[in-house]
């Protein structure tokens, strides 16, 4: 007996079962300095259906290949990669702002910082990218070791969540993304973006079902759909696994195909192509 395909009438969540996509914003991806990057990142891009994606410098004084690379970027595909600087508060002056924009540059990408990301003299750094139109996309929650061998002055603690909410007041025009959801401080992030209208949560990062399971907890009580948005943080490679993966689990925890076309570009496109 065949069995009937449920209907909008069913279940709330049935609307619309998972479409193919062709607008996808990955909002967090790192450049790679192996030979042919770009091509490979357009290749799996095309082939995922990712129309942009915010792609992370690997710091400040990069070298010639990736000077190279992201000269041809901003003249070629600027309408496909986004330029994110990385910078580090408090271990970089103040002019690095500058210093991306003037490269081409729309965007940052803030991590390890020397201090708390809301320090007094850390303001410097927003304000010049709030005047420039430069969202932020700030790394949240326990980061990885770049070393078990030597000293790191490096603390997760000073990338809570909760500290971008002076950011956001202070900077009331610049948007942020929390990347990773402030993992594992996920209610922190939820409340601290209801409570600041230019603020978002990026999905990215390890632990999908750890992250979809407080999505769901927290779903209409401290988080609303429109305020995640996509990205892997992962190899180019992934994106179709990713994808999948992601609208199967809102899919099944009842997020609509209107939020998840929110949350799969609608949300970017109001921080990253306004």
């Amino acid at each position: 007996m065949a069995i009937p395909t449920p209907t909008q009438g069913d279940v709330a969540y049935y609307d619309a079962f998972p479409k193919e996509r062709k607008d996808i914003i990955d909002a967090h991806h790192h450049y790679n300095a192996e030979k042919k990057f770009v091509d490979d990142l357009l290749r799996e891009m095309d082939s995922a259906g990712v129309h942009m994606t915010c792609l992370i410098s690997s710091g400040p004084s990069y070298g010639e290949q990736e000077a190279a690379d992201w000269s041809r970027i901003f003249k070629d595909f600027s309408d496909r990669i986004f330029g994110l600087g990385l910078f580090n508060p408090g271990r970089c002056d103040h002019d690095v702002v500058d210093r991306y924009y003037s490269k081409g540059f729309r965007g940052l990408k803030a991590i390890e910082p020397k201090r708390p990301y809301d320090e007094d003299d850390y303001m410097k750094y927003y304000e010049k990218a709030e005047d420039y139109g430069m969202p932020i996309l700030f790394h949240t929650g326990v980061v990885a070791r770049g070393t078990t061998q030597e000293r790191e002055d490096v603390s997760s603690g000073y990338m809570r969540p909760i500290q971008l909410d002076r950011i956001a007041r202070w900077c009331p025009k610049l948007s942020i993304v929390a990347a990773h959801m402030g993992d594992p401080w996920f209610s922190e992030a939820y409340n601290t973006s209801q409570k600041n209208p230019n603020m978002w949560l990026d999905i990215s990062g390890k632990g999908i079902w750890l992250k979809a399971s407080a999505i769901r907890e927290h779903l209409w009580i401290r988080l609303r759909p429109e305020k995640l948005i996509f990205g892997i943080d992962e190899p180019p490679t992934e994106y179709k696994r990713l994808i999948h993966t992601w609208e199967t689990l809102f899919y099944e925890i009842g997020v609509t195909q209107e939020q998840r076309d929110m949350i799969f570009a609608g949300s970017a496109k109001r921080i990253f192509l306004r």
